[in-house]
């Protein structure tokens, strides 16, 4: 070939070159894509989900959505009414009915005022308060609403509880026993919040019923062993502690138990009634906004979550390849966290709240259990967000829960 003929040639070959490093671009800046993403959102699934120390942190810490422009309690007053500035967008149901309000160095209840909720100018909310632990709240001072209506620690909640440990396989477990009349008792177990307060909601109800109550820990509580591998389990591990505790109860003379779980909570009941050669001594199982699924309540969440900088919407591939890295990083066993799969391990009755604007865990996987077991699965929704089906209707709660327990007394 000529030196005119091979200079010819050079830009076809060039031609021809450039789709080939087009496509290795593209494919290259894929890859670069997804296994960043997928680490990316790994880590995140990781602070929100999983690690231990991260959840305890971000329990104590407080995550304020309110401002306190005023108090108006008398000097050593424990009630009056409070004004709050919301500094979120839209509080939406998180204001409904009754909650918890807690800032710095105190804890409060509150709830509409009259029948009717009461705005000032500028989007002002006035609440009445009852003070149930601490000092009362400062004017200026930032708030965090809280949906469990008592503070984290129990031995400040005004109920009359008592401190237990409880022995299990990681050591001794913090617990806060209620006595009733009854020889049946209930077994609270709270969320991935690493607070027993999840629950304590319950607790004047079943004892009111006549049910012993002890409210539980697990590991990774604060105060409570915490798992070698630093990480929540979503049941897999977790159900020996709540062994360790149905154990304790049937060690002290209770002929049975009643379960009452919370979120993650209601999860740790599943995996214990699947693996535990206790779960004959469950006698029926309470569930409020239950986790039974992971996988697709880690999808639902990730279905909202926007993509750093771009803030587009997660697509479902990343979020795939992010659980697929999770799954190698930290141990994470996706099909065993599907308490829905293997149902027939389930012989007890069950109550089952979930709100219907709940984004934590998705409604829908409480409307396929009691569709897949409808003989044994009393579902009640509510307008309320996670675990606060309560909150907005106190009254039926209890009602439900006394007709649910009242059922179960007479068979």
């Amino acid at each position: 070939m000529t030196q005119d003929e091979s200079a010819a040639a050079e830009p076809s070959t060039r031609r021809r070159r450039w789709p080939w490093i087009t496509a290795g671009a593209v494919v290259g800046g894929v890859a670069a894509f997804y296994v960043g993403g997928g680490l990316y959102f790994s880590d995140v699934l990781d602070d929100r989900a999983l690690d231990g120390a991260s959840l305890r942190a971000a329990t104590l810490a407080i995550e304020a959505d309110v401002e306190i422009v005023s108090w108006s309690g008398d000097t050593g007053s424990t009630e009056g009414t409070v004004v709050l500035r919301p500094l979120v967008d839209d509080l939406g149901v998180e204001l409904d009915g009754i909650q918890g309000l807690r800032w710095e160095g105190g804890y409060g209840r509150i709830e509409p005022v009259g029948s009717e909720e009461r705005r000032q100018a500028g989007g002002e909310i006035v609440r009445s308060l009852a003070l149930v632990s601490g000092r009362p709240p400062s004017p200026g001072g930032a708030a965090e609403l809280d949906v469990r209506v008592y503070p984290m620690d129990p031995d400040d909640a005004g109920l009359a509880l008592r401190r237990v440990d409880v022995p299990g396989p990681l050591g001794d477990y913090p617990a806060w026993f209620a006595t009733a009349a009854g020889e049946t008792w209930a077994i609270v177990v709270h969320g991935n919040s690493l607070s027993p307060a999840d629950g304590l909601r319950m607790v004047p109800i079943l004892t009111d019923a006549g049910y012993p109550t002890l409210v539980a820990t697990y590991r990774n509580d604060p105060g409570a062993p915490e798992d070698p591998s630093g990480k929540l389990r979503y049941g897999l591990t977790e159900w020996r502690d709540l062994e360790a505790m149905v154990r304790y109860a049937l060690d002290r003379g209770s002929d049975g138990v009643v379960l009452d779980g919370y979120s993650m909570g209601a999860g740790i009941v599943m995996a214990f009634l699947q693996r535990s050669a206790l779960a004959g001594d469950v006698r029926a199982a309470i569930l409020d906004a239950p986790m039974l699924d992971f996988s697709a309540t880690v999808d639902d969440n990730a279905a909202r979550e926007p993509l750093p900088v771009v803030g587009a919407p997660l697509p479902s591939s990343l979020t795939a390849v992010a659980k697929w890295i999770a799954a190698r990083r930290f141990g994470v066993d996706w099909d065993e966290l599907d308490y829905l799969e293997d149902r027939r391990r389930y012989d007890v009755p069950f109550l089952v709240f979930h709100g219907t604007e709940d984004t934590t865990v998705p409604v829908g996987t409480s409307r396929t259990f009691a569709r897949l077991m409808p003989a044994r699965v009393e579902l009640i929704e509510c307008p309320a967000e996670h675990i606060g089906c309560w909150n907005v209707d106190p009254d039926g709660y209890a009602s439900a829960v006394g007709g649910f327990l009242g059922e179960l007394q007479a068979r």
